[in-house]
């Protein structure tokens, strides 16, 4: 009989709309998914992020197919109507009707969290998540948060 995997899950919440500086969020994310990649050989990895196609979300999930790291899109119904369309994820999780509904759910499901950029859901989001691990000893070991130049107004 195989032996299953544990699953490491990592969140990874930041700008939805494109105008931020793209290759910078790629560069920060890719050096991650490197370290995870290498850190966690032995455990299946999932990326947990936004179920729409354009952002942060987006450059998470092709990373992630880079990396053979399993895809979750994690959103609520609202992302079935954007024009930027779904990510083609490996699993779908809605929660709620409107963006910001699925948050306190995504937290609890993840392990790790990661912020590139964002607007206040993401900021929101890694609030909710100190909130919940304001027990363990050292958030910082969860818990990574990075700046890129916003473009948009």
């Amino acid at each position: 009989m195989k032996k299953s995997l544990q699953t490491i899950k990592y969140g990874i919440v930041g700008f939805s709309r494109n105008q931020f500086d793209k290759t910078e969020a790629k560069r920060i994310l890719n050096d991650i998914f490197q370290k995870i990649h290498t850190e966690y050989s032995d455990k299946n990895v999932e990326i947990i992020s936004g179920y729409t196609n354009s952002g942060v979300p987006k450059i998470a999930y092709e990373l992630a197919n880079q990396y053979g790291f399993k895809t979750v899109g994690y959103s609520a119904k609202q992302a079935l109507k954007v024009r930027s369309g779904t990510y083609p994820v490996d699993q779908v999780i809605l929660k709620g009707e409107k963006f910001g509904d699925e948050s306190d759910d995504f937290v609890r499901y993840i392990d790790y969290l990661i912020r590139v950029g964002g607007g206040s859901q993401s900021r929101h989001e890694v609030a909710m998540f100190k909130k919940i691990h304001d027990d363990d000893l050292n958030t910082s070991q969860i818990l990574e948060e990075y700046e890129v130049e916003w473009y948009g107004r």
